[in-house]
């Protein structure tokens, strides 16, 4: 039985992510569509881009859910829309943030996560306390390059995430490290490298390649969020909206 995994780039921004980026991952019996929103901002560096990424993330979730989709991944560390989605959708919906998180601490003991702008930091903090993983998060670290320019200087992105890493380990006493933003895809490699040149044997999580994986394994096992946390919204009259399924327009 083939897997199908949607994965939701929470961005309006064309070619940030193609199939292309995650074409290592799939298999005969996996399958990863992609979509971009159709409203929403052109990047997430705040709690502002977030919210507004939200609505169109959702209805993103609920179409690839009625279009056979197995799981649903949000290509965003900011997890924008993840507990929302799960509401939505019966499908496992995974935030890569949530996921690399936890797996950093089941493998380790505390984990950095290095992140694009320094403002995002009260997010990340808040996000690792709300998933209950305060005592394993060392520290927070940022390479000061907004999103957009991620991909205009490749070996300047890779010095200054390497550079972070390492400083998380011998000053933040990290042993494990989240590379914090979905558009350092492809870059953990070239970190761990740089790590272990330095005679710093750390784990790097590039959060996509994880997240993959384990919702293939949720799917394989047939397991999802729980309805009793996650139970379906009402359907209601919802003003400038279109969530098949949720909104009713009685005007």
């Amino acid at each position: 039985m083939k897997t199908i995994i949607q994965l939701i780039t929470p961005i309006i921004t064309r070619g940030i992510r193609t199939l292309d980026d995650v074409a290592p991952y799939r298999r005969d019996d996996l399958e990863i569509r992609h979509s971009l929103l159709d409203q929403g901002p052109a990047s997430i560096e705040c709690e502002f881009d977030e919210a507004l990424s939200v609505p169109d993330t959702i209805r993103k979730a609920i179409v690839a859910e009625r279009s056979g989709a197995n799981a649903v991944i949000i290509d965003c560390m900011g997890d924008p829309g993840l507990h929302a989605c799960r509401e939505a959708v019966s499908i496992p919906v995974l935030g890569p943030c949530q996921t690399a998180m936890h797996v950093a601490s089941m493998l380790g003991h505390r984990f950095s996560f290095i992140t694009v702008l320094d403002r995002l930091r009260p997010l990340i903090d808040n996000l690792a306390a709300t998933y209950g993983l305060s005592t394993n998060y060392a520290s927070f670290q940022a390479i000061d390059i907004p999103v957009l320019e991620l991909l205009h200087d490749p070996e300047k992105l890779s010095a200054a995430l390497a550079s972070k890493a390492l400083a998380a380990i011998e000053e933040d006493h990290a042993d494990y490290v989240i590379l914090g933003c979905t558009g350092f895809l492809g870059c953990a490699g070239a970190i761990r490298s740089a790590l272990l040149e330095a005679g710093r044997d750390a784990p790097v999580i590039d959060p996509i390649p994880l997240a993959v994986h384990m919702a293939d394994a949720l799917v394989k096992t047939g397991l999802s969020h729980s309805r009793l946390t996650y139970p379906p919204p009402s359907v209601k009259q919802i003003a400038g909206f279109d969530l098949p399924g949720f909104s009713t327009d009685k005007s």
